[in-house]
Parts: C-alpha cells; structure tokens; sequence
C-alpha cells in the first residue's frame, strides 16, 4: 500500500490529537485546543505541518516552526509521530527530510525536538546528528484520593483565579519565570499579544481553575491548568515564582489552590512533567502527590 504525505489543513486537527493521544497516553489535549494553534499561530513561525496517510487513513503527522519564544535566531521546534504498526518503514524518515528542508528554507540553523529514549527513537535521532539532552520526567495525579492540606496564606498574599486577575498580571509571572527554565534554548522572546492569542484565549485553559498569587498586591507566581473536560483530565501548563519571590511557597500555594479547584470541577486526573533538573518544582510535585508515569528526552542538532 502506497503512503502518501501531504500538508495539513486546520481539518486535520482531529488526526494530530488522535495520534498524539495513542502513542503519547499523558498527552492532554483537545480538538477544539489544536485547531486554536493553528489558528492563532504567528505567521513569523513559518509552520508547517504533515501528515502521511495510507488509503487515505492518517498514519502518521509532522510539524514544524520558528521558536517564537526565543530571542536565539534560526531556532526551530519539530515532532513527528508514527503510529506504532506503521515503524520502520521510512515515513518518520521522509516526514523529517520535508521538515528539516522547509526549516532551512525559512532560516533555521538550531533544531529541537522531544521524544522517547527508547532504541528506535534515540537511533533514528542520531543517525541524523542530533544529541540527547535533557531528560523529563511526565508525572501523573490521581485526582479522586485526598491532596494534602493546603499551605497556610500569609498575611498580604492572595490565590486568586485567573478569571479574578489581568492577564497582564499573569503574562508578567509567565515571562520572568521562563527565563530560569530548564531547556536547550532560553525563553526570553515572549510576545504579549502572542502570548494572549496562544494562553490567554485558548479554549484550553481554564481561567477559573488557573491560580495566580499576589504578594502585597505584585504578581508573584502562577500555575495555568488546561482542561480535557470529555476525558476528565487536566494539565499543567506551567508553574512559576518571579525571581524575588522563590522559595516562599508560592508556587505550592498556586499549584494546591488550583489542583482542588479541578477536582471539584470532576476532574480526575492530572499531568505534568517536569526537567529533571528542576529540583523545587520536583519537590512540589511530589509533595502534591505526583508519581513518575512517562520519560522523555530533548534532542537539539545544531548546524
């Protein structure tokens, strides 16, 4: 049977979360959260997206960008999923070629990417010139069983709900927190508007169960929730303390605030996933209750 790849259009939305959910379990996503990507992704990324079908039958799917995120030039971010059944067969070799020519085209010189350690993965990477990096670990939160007790609020601190809060506030916490990001490449590029159109406005994330802190009325940490409602799961997109309020307790308060907020919602289950360098945050995490269900690495080819 022949397979043929051919660009994506927004109408293929539903393959890329079907594919995403079948090889990658921890993944929390949403038709209606990936076709806002699509929609609102700048057009200074340059995407492009693939997918390879076989009698028709989405098989396997390819994206690619410019790091907006970044201040680094010629920087670029790709992933590639082939369903299992279809491996070793050169799609995931052909979808990468198409992606590796475009990114060149628009001016990548840096090229990132995420997946398994796995023999098939770490080998197909390698034999085209890329070197693991950073190991994650994905963690997971059995909603249902009891969190434990919530942090004591000081005086002049407040956990409010990003629905109660500006998303100037919230941007303010998400960019300073970044910088200090574990990765290959730094975050230091956020755009607000940007920002606005991919967070903000996403259907995704949840502003009620989303919590931000203020310390004497200054934005000081945050934690955005986003919400696979049908499946009754939650992600954490990111959990952050602004340099001049770390190791207060903050970023615990927001993360434990928020947890219970979704489990009163009827959420069930909770992922995330963490550097592995980024010890405090880890340290949360398994306070809350996490536990270790997946690992992944970073790839970066240079040149």
């Amino acid at each position: 049977m022949t397979v043929t790849i051919r660009s994506a259009t927004i109408d293929d939305s539903p393959a890329f979360v079907e594919l995403r959910r079948e090889i990658n379990p921890w993944s929390v996503f949403t038709v209606a959260a990936m076709r806002h990507i699509w929609e609102t992704e700048p057009a200074r990324a340059r995407a492009l997206r693939l997918v390879a079908e076989k009698d028709g039958e989405p098989i396997a799917v390819g994206r690619a960008s410019l790091n907006t995120f970044t201040s680094t030039p010629g920087t670029a971010i790709f992933g590639i999923l082939v369903r299992a059944s279809e491996r070793g067969q050169g799609i995931g070799g052909r979808l990468h070629d198409l992606l590796t020519e475009h990114l060149r085209e628009v001016g990548a010189t840096r090229f990132e990417g995420w997946g398994d350690g796995d023999e098939h993965t770490a080998r197909f990477l390698a034999g085209r010139g890329f070197v693991q990096r950073h190991q994650l670990r994905y963690s997971h939160l059995d909603l249902t069983t009891p969190l434990p007790p919530l942090p004591a609020i000081p005086d002049g601190v407040r956990c409010v709900p990003f629905a109660e809060a500006t998303p100037e506030d919230v941007f303010a916490v998400d960019a300073e927190s970044a910088l200090d990001e574990p990765g290959d490449t730094p975050a230091d590029g956020m755009d607000f508007t940007e920002w606005l159109d991919h967070v903000w406005h996403s259907p995704a994330v949840d502003l009620t169960a989303s919590m931000l802190v203020y310390a004497d009325g200054v934005p000081a940490a945050n934690t955005t929730v986003e919400v696979d409602a049908e499946g009754r799961r939650i992600w954490s997109g990111g959990t952050g303390s602004r340099r001049d309020y770390r190791g207060r307790g903050f970023a615990k308060l927001a993360k434990s605030v928020a947890l219970r907020k979704a489990a009163e919602d009827g959420m069930t289950d909770a992922y995330t996933t963490n550097d592995e360098t980024n010890k405090p945050m880890l340290a949360i995490n398994e306070w809350l209750g996490y536990r270790p269900c997946a690992t992944q690495f970073s790839y970066l080819r240079e040149g």
